[in-house]
């Protein structure tokens, strides 16, 4: 009903500014205003339903963006993932609850439900998903369980006990997992920087 009313008051427009026109036209005093006017009106009633359609588009788009950033905050949320890769020196024990998140994350925002509509947003989703796989695929190659098994570290029990200190190969693992964490920590919070300015309104 409402585009019906819309769409009366729209050609009522383009009439009555014609008839404008065509008045002064006729009478040998056409006028600029009226043409003026007269073209205005059509271009609005030609234009506004596309216009509608433009704006429907981006609200359905913002709509899904929005909902799917939530989505991943509460997959792979600041608390307690991202605060332990970022203050966590990664050849200590690390608390694998901490860790899961970004496990999952890994293993299940690659498919095709969780790509963004707004195309910055989801070029950006494909850096930090590469970062956080590569990163996912290191800590579960180089640490093992450790203490009452709540615990992934490096160095395990065995080579603790062992009173020998850390291996080369220990020290090397901690070294390329910080390494992997300081530029996962970046694309993370560049990620979820860039949804907040572009998604919330």
């Amino acid at each position: 009903m409402k585009q019906l009313i819309e769409n009366l008051f729209a050609i009522a427009a383009v009439v009555g500014t014609e008839a404008w026109f065509l008045h002064g036209f006729y009478a040998g005093r056409p006028e600029y205003a009226p043409g003026l006017a007269f073209i205005a009106a059509l271009g609005v009633l030609l234009a506004k339903d596309p216009i509608r359609a433009k704006l429907a588009g981006t609200d359905s788009t913002l709509s899904h963006d929005r909902e799917l950033f939530q989505q991943f905050l509460r997959t792979l949320p600041f608390e307690p993932t991202i605060r332990v890769l970022r203050e966590y020196d990664m050849g200590d024990p690390i608390p694998r609850q901490a860790i899961n998140p970004l496990y999952e994350f890994s293993e299940t925002w690659d498919s095709v439900e969780k790509e963004f509509l707004d195309s910055k947003l989801e070029r950006q989703r494909k850096v930090l998903y590469g970062s956080a796989r590569e990163l996912a695929s290191e800590v579960a190659r180089r640490t093992v369980p450790v203490g009452d098994q709540s615990y992934i570290s490096v160095y395990s029990d065995q080579l603790r006990a062992s009173d020998r200190g850390r291996p080369p190969h220990v020290i090397e693992d901690a070294r390329i997992l910080n390494a992997k964490a300081a530029e996962f920590v970046p694309n993370y919070e560049a990620f979820v920087r860039v949804c907040r300015k572009r998604l919330v309104q």
